[in-house]
């Protein structure tokens, strides 16, 4: 939180703080199908099959369990409204299940696979897949606003649990509402701040960072083989 709030420069450690065997955009274009594959499936079939790769990714420790307990609280609160709010009780909670189980399959993906690359690999990922400069920089901005409002959320959070650990109740959730909207107003003047920084470097041609756009013929057989992958998803699902 200093002045590299204001930068997109990234030194060379973060960098190349994680390596990989594909370039960032081989990465991101097959996470992406994967994806997308994963959430038209409504078939049990189709799903079985692509649950290969989260199951893959857990057993490689790249997630673990304990990652995905916050995600399914809010699963089972969206289970139960739809079983609720569904004409049918019981289509409600199939269909609640069913988005339970695809948004845990993306989840793992992008979090062990995309969430690793950092910003700077996201960047460079766009930048191999040929995004205008000015839609990167957006995108490389608005991750990092979202990094700026984490970091203060959580470290107003631990204030608040270090100053009075014996809150309850309805003062609770009124502590939290002030902290959430606290912290949305510094990052809206955070925002600010960091569009006239873009605007006092000459605007987005005033930035400079690393780009990679090669990509390599093991690329190529890495996002081949994913394609093939979701395809067969898809295939499953429809026929």
């Amino acid at each position: 939180m200093t002045g590299n709030t204001y930068t997109l420069e990234f030194s060379g450690e973060n960098i190349n703080a994680v390596k990989h065997s594909y370039s960032p955009s081989a990465i991101l274009i097959s996470a992406l199908c994967y994806s997308i594959s994963v959430s038209i499936s409504t078939s049990i079939y189709a799903l079985i099959i692509a649950s290969f790769l989260p199951f893959k990714l857990i057993f490689e420790k790249k997630i673990f369990f304990h990652n995905l307990s916050k995600l399914n609280l809010i699963n089972i609160f969206m289970i139960i409204t739809l079983s609720l709010t569904w004409p049918e009780i019981k289509s409600g909670f199939l269909m609640g299940i069913l988005i339970a189980v695809r948004i845990n399959m993306i989840y793992i993906a992008f979090t062990a696979v995309i969430y690793p690359l950092g910003t700077s690999g996201m960047y460079n990922a766009l930048c191999g897949l040929g995004v205008p400069e000015k839609m990167r920089v957006l995108i490389i901005l608005t991750l990092r606003g979202i990094y700026i409002m984490y970091e203060r959320l959580e470290a107003a959070l631990i204030s608040v649990k270090l100053r009075t650990s014996n809150l309850h109740g309805i003062m609770k959730l009124r502590v939290f509402a002030y902290l959430t909207a606290s912290v949305l107003l510094q990052s809206s003047i955070r925002s600010e701040n960091i569009m006239r920084s873009v605007k006092c470097k000459g605007g987005f041609n005033g930035f400079n960072q690393y780009e990679n756009k090669g990509i390599t013929a093991a690329d190529t057989a890495f996002i081949f083989i994913f394609i093939l992958y979701s395809l067969s998803i898809i295939i499953i699902n429809y026929a």
